[in-house]
């Protein structure tokens, strides 16, 4: 559902606008219904389609409880999950903690990454694209996974 770039500017009540290339697919996939929660990995925000989320939300509850490990990361993803709605004007509101988890000031960058977006600030994602150009895909198995889609 998502792919590409696009550089937007946050208003000062922390909203952004959603590219109209795709409103009409989140209209009708998911009634313009969204959560937004933090990345494991980096400092930015994943915004997921209501249903899409439901999906993950339903296989992070079936992870062991007793695990620490899994309830650390059930506690971060379920726990920073926000459920937003896309307003008349096409927009997004980011609550201020998710904002400060991220970041995110005026200049914020949406990057599609098929079933989710990430929401970076874009300093953090411009020192990003400067580190991907030094991405080794040389390892067995990224090698093999990159191969086996024919790039």
């Amino acid at each position: 559902m998502f792919r590409g770039y696009d550089e937007l500017n946050m208003d000062a009540k922390g909203r952004i606008g959603l590219p109209t290339r795709y409103h009409e697919r989140v209209l009708a996939g998911c009634q313009g219904r969204f959560v937004i929660t933090v990345d494991l990995r980096e400092k930015c925000l994943a915004l997921y389609p209501l249903n899409e989320w439901e999906a993950i939300e339903a296989g992070l509850n079936r992870l062991p409880s007793s695990n620490p490990e899994s309830a650390r990361v059930k506690r971060r993803l379920i726990g920073h999950a926000t459920e937003v709605s896309m307003d008349a004007s096409g927009r997004l509101l980011l609550s201020p903690e998710l904002r400060k988890f991220a970041g995110l000031e005026k200049a914020v960058v949406l990057a599609g990454q098929g079933k989710k977006c990430e929401i970076w600030d874009k300093q953090a994602w411009d020192v990003l694209q400067a580190q991907v150009e030094e991405v080794d895909i040389s390892s067995p198995d990224l090698a093999a996974a990159i191969d086996s889609l024919a790039l």
